[in-house]
């Protein structure tokens, strides 16, 4: 029997350098795109996500779309191969945040390492494929999900799972559903007293061994 604990991480802005991540994607849409109008590409991204009513509904490809008539460029494969092809994995192992290594070095003796995300799965599952982290995280515990606040998400993860994320009303959720939460709050120094609160992914060790 596996006794190790089960810890589960949210991605973005938790184990991952989400706007990283997003400077470098826009330098190579420059680049393809044969412009130096960051604001007018923004503005796009900003449009498109206007359509959404959550911002865990954003598709790449949808953006893409959006960008080529604007543009009026005629190749959208090419951009899309940004955010999907072989030749850019580099941006998202580059994002990660170089505490989630130390952190998940010390836990893995343990605990099993897995990920609790939500958002659009092509997007997220490369993304996570794309950041190199399978010699810590066990494949059987990565959920990506539509949403993470129903429950429908809490009947896949493991029972005794704790979960780390960087937001607080999914802390809530998991607090009020019976799963230990610990929220990595690095905006600001306010705690919540439902659920442990860590303002650095480094604390999540001194907590957890």
């Amino acid at each position: 029997m596996n006794k190790k604990g089960v810890v589960l991480f949210d991605i973005d802005r938790s184990i991952f350098d989400t706007d990283k991540m997003s400077e470098v994607l826009y330098k190579n849409v420059l680049k393809i795109l044969n412009t130096r109008d960051l604001e007018k590409v923004k503005r796009a991204k900003d449009d498109y996500k206007k359509t959404l009513k959550n911002q865990r509904e954003y598709v790449p490809d949808e953006y893409i779309k959006l960008l080529c008539t604007r543009f009026k460029f005629k190749n959208p494969e090419l951009l899309l191969n940004i955010y999907y092809g072989d030749d850019y994995k580099y941006i998202y192992e580059e994002s990660v945040f170089l505490e989630t290594f130390e952190v998940f070095e010390k836990l893995k003796s343990k605990y099993r390492i897995g990920i609790y995300s939500e958002g659009t799965k092509k997007f997220q599952n490369n993304k996570f494929k794309s950041m190199n982290l399978g010699r810590y995280v066990d494949n059987s515990l990565v959920y990506i999900l539509g949403a993470k606040d129903n429950g429908r998400a809490l009947i896949k993860i493991p029972k005794n799972s704790i979960i780390v994320d960087d937001k607080e009303h999914i802390c809530e959720f998991l607090f009020k559903n019976g799963i230990k939460a610990i929220w990595l709050n690095k905006r600001n120094n306010h705690d919540n007293p439902n659920f442990v609160t860590i303002h650095n992914l480094l604390e999540l060790p001194g907590i957890l061994l």
